[in-house]
């Protein structure tokens, strides 16, 4: 591999430990403390990704990526923190963040070695990215089509508590991708819905599903490619944060809840976008329950 990573944490130990991580993987890693340290190494030379901690004295994780952006707009970059995701949704809104990185109890750089694999090469769609096993597929055309689909995939799963999880959150995804990708209905209309929808052939959505030793996953993939980053942000801080009487701000949206309830329950969420072309939708569950802290945000945007 040619790329580099500038790899930001005021922690010395994690630096030390995850810098020799990506080495092994055959990255160039240049390390820096702080924010200022890192711009001064990127007015020196050039880097394809700026990973960064988010909390650090002085610059934080966010402001350091938006400086970057601005000065360098070929900078991928990603944020990495050991804090819950959702304390940082308005953030990741504010500075047009995707990508942010947990680090867990059990650390899991396999997790962390295809991240930063995908956020390099661009090459983020498809469920055989994530899943090593055999990968099944399926078009649904019709409402009817898709309950049979969705009770068919979830008995392929092995393990009880996996379809536990898949089932209602593929539901809500299906549904969105028929009448948000295919059909374009207005999601505060709901009650407009036609109860019984077919697809034309540049509508029909498509469905993959797998599983290997370590995780089981689904992809649903529509062809119009008009959910953005941006309301993907909007929606999941929406549904999380909380008012002043203690209830989230969205908890009388008649839109947007599919995707936050998806990412709650489910183990990952992975949305890849390419606009006005196509949406995928990824759900990822660990078979054993090994990494089940605080979920990563993997949102990509072409």
């Amino acid at each position: 591999m040619d790329e580099s990573i500038l790899l930001v944490d005021d922690e010395h130990d994690f630096l030390e430990v995850m810098s020799d991580l990506l080495r092994d993987e055959g990255y160039g890693v240049t390390c820096a403390h702080n924010g200022p340290e890192a711009l001064a190494l990127l007015e020196q030379r050039t880097f394809d990704l700026l990973l960064s901690d988010i909390n650090m004295p002085g610059m934080k994780g966010f402001e350091l990526l938006a400086t970057a952006q601005k000065r360098y707009p070929a900078l991928k970059r990603a944020l990495i923190t050991a804090y819950d995701v959702r304390d940082y949704l308005s953030y990741a809104k504010e500075y047009d963040i995707g990508n942010i990185i947990t680090k867990s109890i059990n650390f899991n750089f396999d997790e962390i070695r295809v991240l930063l694999r995908n956020i390099l090469t661009e090459e983020v769609f498809g469920l055989d990215r994530y899943i090593t096993g055999p990968i099944g597929s399926s078009t649904i055309r019709s409402i009817a089509n898709a309950d049979d689909l969705l009770t068919r995939i979830i008995a392929t799963f092995p393990n009880p508590v996996t379809r536990g999880k898949f089932k209602h959150a593929l539901g809500e995804i299906i549904i969105n991708a028929v009448y948000y990708g295919a059909k374009n209905e207005r999601g505060d209309k709901k009650e407009l819905w036609p109860a019984n929808v077919t697809l034309a052939p540049h509508e029909a959505i498509t469905v993959a599903w797998g599983s290997d030793a370590v995780m089981s996953g689904v992809a649903v993939t529509d062809q119009r490619g008009a959910l953005t980053k941006k309301d993907v942000l909007y929606w999941l801080e929406r549904n999380t944060v909380r008012g002043a009487d203690g209830l989230s701000l969205g908890i009388l949206d008649e839109h947007g809840k599919g995707l936050f309830i998806t990412r709650e329950t489910t183990d990952r969420l992975i949305i890849n976008i390419k606009r006005d072309k196509t949406t995928e939708i990824i759900m990822l569950n660990y078979n054993q329950g090994k990494y089940d802290g605080h979920k990563p945000l993997w949102i990509h945007e072409f």
